[in-house]
């Protein structure tokens, strides 16, 4: 008999893409996911779990080439928020059979920050699409959503790891964390560094859609000090100290059974033409975590 469980997801952008093999470790290995919270890419990744177009996104986000993520790009003048997120939530949704999250199968939340009322907004019914799209409007990148008097974006802001969202059932709890102060391994060093050729390229393809965004915004970035972080660096980390240290009083206030780390350091928030090497180090982590916890005091094989 399948071990049953309920899973968080945290946000980390693009970390979260590693997500995806945790939870097809988790099933390998006979686990049977109940209930599913997220945020941020965490939110976006069990909604579409809960769905079963995860294998869909997987297939589409590895394979997108320099031409498909420049087409997805659909930039935003007037808005705040450099992307308005269109492009890549109707291609999201055309991945979806299942479009309310009250005929989901398995019970699921997803976590979104309401700057208008310094609040978290949790959707577990309504929309899918909406509550995935209000969950990843990282602030400055995609635009908020705006719904009544809410200004939705990011729920990592309040709750990047939300285990006090799942259901009161009993069972054992299993949190990914995607912003993780954890050290990198030689083995995720070596997954993610991949051979030099494919590194030369994703340097190539990552300059070229800079290059694209200064020709649509018509500016000229400042040559970078290497000794100086940008504004997007910055703000990056700012944005990832505040959201470790909630992150740290949450999973004290309710701890998991099971914590599985995926280290900040492992990619970029934006680093999502890395999306095959993050996949494949998610797989590296959850056999990693599940074999290291084979017999503890939860249960959890």
């Amino acid at each position: 008999m399948a071990q049953q469980i309920n899973l968080v997801l945290s946000g980390g952008g693009a970390r979260g893409i590693a997500h995806i093999g945790i939870i097809e470790i988790l099933e390998q290995q006979g686990y049977e996911i109940v209930a599913i919270s997220g945020t941020s890419m965490g939110g976006l990744v069990g909604g579409l779990y809960a769905a079963q177009a995860l294998e869909a996104y997987k297939n589409w986000l590895i394979h997108a080439d320099l031409k498909e993520a420049v087409r997805m790009l659909d930039f935003s003048l007037k808005l705040p928020g450099l992307i308005k997120g269109d492009k890549i939530m109707r291609k999201i949704n055309q991945m979806l059979q299942i479009k309310k999250i009250e005929d989901l199968d398995i019970p699921y939340t997803a976590v979104a920050t309401d700057l208008a009322h310094y609040e978290e907004v949790n959707f577990s019914q309504g929309k899918l699409i909406e509550a995935m799209r209000a969950t990843i409007s990282i602030p400055t990148v995609f635009t908020p959503v705006y719904k009544g008097d809410k200004m939705l974006v990011d729920g990592g802001l309040l709750n990047n790891i939300p285990i006090n969202h799942l259901p009161d059932n009993g069972l054992p709890i299993i949190a990914v964390c995607a912003n993780a102060n954890t050290p990198m391994t030689p083995q995720l060093i070596k997954i993610m560094k991949g051979d030099q050729k494919k590194e030369s390229e994703y340097l190539k393809k990552l300059k070229g859609i800079q290059q694209h965004i200064e020709r649509f915004m018509k500016v000229k970035q400042p040559k970078k000090n290497n000794n100086k972080p940008g504004y997007t660096e910055i703000l990056d980390e700012a944005l990832h100290l505040m959201i470790a240290q909630r992150s740290n009083q949450i999973i004290a206030q309710n701890p998991p059974d099971l914590l599985i780390n995926i280290p900040r350091k492992l990619a970029g928030t934006l680093d999502f033409l890395k999306a095959d090497k993050i996949y494949q180090a998610g797989l590296y982590l959850g056999k990693k975590a599940l074999k290291n916890n084979i017999k503890n005091e939860f249960g959890i094989k």
